[in-house]
């Protein structure tokens, strides 16, 4: 995780922001917080879906 933050950081100074945003993204999913929150999200979306349907 510290190299994708590492190498967002040279990315933005060599003024490549696409690969730098990746770079970060990268580093967010690799965390332990980044695709279980992704999965929370997914699932709070779902069940919201879910919850529409059964009031109709």
């Amino acid at each position: 995780m510290l190299m994708c933050i590492v190498a967002a950081i040279g990315s933005f100074m060599q003024k490549d922001i696409s690969l730098g945003i990746e770079a970060l993204v990268l580093g967010f999913l690799l965390s332990p917080y980044g695709i279980p929150m992704v999965g929370a999200a997914v699932i709070a979306f779902l069940q919201g879906i879910n919850e529409a349907i059964k009031s109709i």
